[in-house]
């Protein structure tokens, strides 16, 4: 199939602060690579900012003005409805592009025909600093662990196949206003291979504004929808307090969740359930399960606690324990065999020689 472009850059924005703005626009008009169309849509600004992108003359801008305000997702879902380039690269309004992210990603699109989308690394600046090199996970982990957390990569680093996209009508989940990646994610590793390049390549601006600081109990709201329609495909119904469950243990968010028999219960349902029906690569669930349950052990460690108790959880609740203390008991029991067998014969000896 033919493209006009190459890369069709998506890059929704409401209300940004116009220097802000500026520095994300910047970012994408001196990348390196040239071959692309940039679509920004603006989703109804009204704090002038629409003013400032009406005076950008750059031939590669599309600028779309959604009439009525939509939402991010809905936003992003016009961006993808206009584009025309091979691939997708997504980006937020008050993030920066380094120079070379769009040319490593289309190299490595192009020498990876397996791959569905890729990411990059990162580095926070603003409220929060810290660099978050990229790494990539193997895909029988990277698929089972989607049945616990969002997997990545860091969504306003994406940059998707957009003919795979088209060939099975991906677009994003428009019920879903917040943590529509972790949906994108779950549909999309069906098609393809998702990788995360480890070069930082873009500058993720943190501030008290976020979507993610200022709505976070609807994202968490989200973030259950894409987790309970995973867990249903795999089990059937899951009731409202099953999932709370599910997410409160699986994600990591809570340093209050501790190990106890009912999630453990919950945990080996999830290993049967797949075992029967081979959903996922079962080691790689098994052994995701294995680091949930170790990280919520952890956390059910109380100070006035001995390393024996300690040791008593992980032998009473990990799978791999179980199998050793198994092994362990049907040792001690040979060896108590052959101890009874070695008295008797002494005892019988004994006997004839009187």
């Amino acid at each position: 199939m033919e493209h006009p472009v190459k890369v069709s850059v998506v890059m929704p924005t409401y209300n940004t602060a116009v220097p802000v703005l500026k520095a994300a626009v910047d970012s994408i008009l001196n990348q390196s690579f040239r071959d692309f169309e940039f679509i920004i849509v603006d989703d109804h600004s009204t704090d002038g900012s629409e003013a400032y992108l009406s005076s950008l003359s750059d031939p590669r801008i599309r600028l779309l003005r959604n009439m009525e305000q939509l939402g991010v997702t809905k936003s992003l879902n016009v961006g993808l409805r206009a584009a025309k380039g091979r691939y997708i690269a997504r980006m937020d309004s008050d993030d920066i592009s380094l120079p070379e992210r769009f040319e490593k990603q289309v190299a490595f699109m192009e020498s990876h025909p397996d791959a569905i989308a890729c990411g990059t690394g990162y580095e926070n600046i603003g409220a929060s600093s810290g660099v978050h090199p990229g790494k990539s996970e193997d895909m029988n982990r990277y698929r089972a662990k989607m049945l616990f957390t969002n997997p990545g990569p860091p969504h306003p680093t994406a940059f998707l196949d957009r003919e795979k996209l088209s060939e099975h009508h991906v677009l994003y989940d428009e019920s879903l206003p917040y943590a529509q990646d972790y949906r994108l994610w779950a549909d999309i590793c069906r098609y393809g291979n998702i990788y995360t390049l480890p070069d930082v390549l873009l500058q993720r601006r943190s501030h008290d504004r976020q979507v993610s600081r200022q709505h976070r109990e609807r994202q968490i709201q989200c973030d259950k929808a894409t987790q309970g329609k995973l867990l249903e495909e795999l089990l059937g119904r899951v009731t409202d307090e099953e999932l709370d469950l599910h997410y409160i243990h699986s994600t990591g968010y809570y340093r209050e969740a501790t190990i106890s028999p009912e999630i453990a219960a919950w945990y080996t349902r999830l290993i049967r359930a797949n075992e029967s029906l081979g959903m996922y690569n079962q080691k790689a669930v098994k052994k995701y399960v294995v680091q949930i349950e170790k990280r919520l052990i952890r956390q059910t460690f109380r100070r006035d606690m001995s390393k024996a108790e300690k040791a008593m959880l992980f032998f009473r609740y990990l799978p791999f324990c179980s199998a050793v203390k198994a092994t362990m008991e049907t040792t001690l029991l040979k060896i108590r065999g052959r101890q009874t067998v070695h008295n008797n014969d002494s005892q019988s000896k004994g006997m004839s020689h009187e």
